[in-house]
């Protein structure tokens, strides 16, 4: 999808991970708390996105979007979040490549999740 990216851009680390219960319960409540659990860490960049782009996703009622870039993989699916910088991030789009290029990458467009603490 994104080929040609420079690799010196992957400054950062993105964790991705999934909404599980961490064993807690909140006891105002009595529920079971969940929070952000990690599963594996990629390396990354970030997408700057055009002011088209950016109109559009908020046409779509995306707001604080973020879009990353990762080399291409089929471990990261729509169902995972991501953490950034402390910040987690629900996936609503993966522009996956073919995959059949060493250099491939794939865009991951996210907006800003609230983690449901019981």
């Amino acid at each position: 999808m994104a080929r040609g990216l420079d690799t010196s851009r992957m400054r950062i680390h993105l964790e991705f991970g999934k909404e599980e219960p961490t064993g807690k319960t909140n006891p105002n409540t009595g529920k079971a708390i969940q929070d952000f659990q990690p599963h594996f860490k990629r390396w990354a960049g970030v997408w700057t996105l055009t002011q088209t782009q950016a109109v559009n996703l908020a046409g779509e009622d995306i707001r604080d979007a973020r879009v990353f870039f990762i080399r291409h993989t089929d471990k990261v699916t729509s169902d995972l979040l991501v953490r950034y910088k402390g910040i987690v991030y629900s996936i609503q789009s993966i522009a996956y490549d073919d995959g059949l290029s060493p250099d491939g990458f794939d865009l991951i467009t996210c907006k800003r999740y609230v983690v449901n603490h019981g």
